[in-house]
């Protein structure tokens, strides 16, 4: 499959090809053995059964999801969740904190949220309930992140002491997330480049390295004020190191050391 094949692939389901740079070789490999195990010599054969066959076409869908994650990435994101955005949510909302992990994957980042949430709340009677809903288009992937199993050398970021209160041995070389992190989250299918929110007044938002990277700018368009207006004013989108919110998207203030953290003022809307 050559590069202009691929782009052709992506574009029937809106996606950019750009944004798959990176990762292009292994979603490649996992096309490629959709296109032998449906007998399909050629990608127009592949995309004609597309075109022909629903349940196949979701098929293809599922396989062009990249689950590329892994728990706390991009540490200094998290430090300052820790220091400074958490504990001045907590200090502003004391009824609650709502916070929607878009685009969970394999549910690293939920577990390092509630990871974070517990170290926060630990000796704080005053501490807020925590409403955590973490929502993804694949079903295989929240399955995956449902059960909390993990390859050991998986959570090598997550340091020693949380590793310890946190994960279980769960034979062969792998770890389960302990119960105490299990408890409290709400998972829930959803497609962000289809679907309304499934939330409303959402004090921290995380959309991280999923729309705004993998998706054409005409969907971004149409999805991400939408998602935009879930998040309640003076709450924070949290989105990738390298991304940027679009032009037309206004009324967000970028944390001024760390740009993927943008606080939503008051009013704000598109340009």
């Amino acid at each position: 499959m050559d590069p202009r094949e691929f782009a052709r692939l992506l574009d029937c389901f809106n996606l950019c090809d750009e944004g798959y740079r990176k990762v292009r070789r292994g979603v490649q490999k996992r096309i490629a053995r959709h296109m032998q195990h449906l007998g399909c010599p050629s990608v127009r054969d592949y995309l004609a059964r597309l075109e022909s066959d629903g349940g196949v076409r979701e098929d293809a869908r599922r396989l062009l999801d990249v689950s590329v994650s892994r728990f706390f990435r991009d540490g200094d994101l998290w430090q300052a969740l820790e220091a400074e955005t958490l504990p001045s949510l907590v200090a502003g909302h004391p009824a609650g904190i709502r916070i929607w992990s878009a685009g969970c994957a394999l549910g690293q980042e939920a577990y390092g949220i509630k990871m974070l949430w517990a170290r926060l709340s630990e000796g704080n009677p005053a501490a807020p309930p925590l409403d955590l809903l973490a929502t993804d288009v694949n079903p295989a992937y929240l399955e995956r992140a449902i059960e909390g199993v993990y390859p050991a050398r998986a959570v090598a970021p997550v340091p020693g002491e949380a590793r310890a209160r946190f994960f279980r041995p769960a034979g062969k070389g792998s770890v389960r997330v302990a119960d105490e992190l299990r408890q409290g989250i709400r998972w829930q299918l959803h497609d962000l480049a289809a679907q309304p929110p499934p939330a409303r007044d959402v004090h921290l938002l995380f959309l991280r390295n999923n729309l705004l990277t993998y998706y054409r700018k005409e969907i971004v368009g149409e999805a991400l004020p939408a998602i935009a207006d879930s998040l309640a004013p003076g709450g924070v989108l949290v989105i990738g190191r390298k991304e940027r919110l679009p032009g037309f998207l206004e009324g967000f203030d970028p944390h001024p050391a760390a740009p993927y953290l943008c606080r939503k003022r008051q009013t704000g809307g598109l340009a």
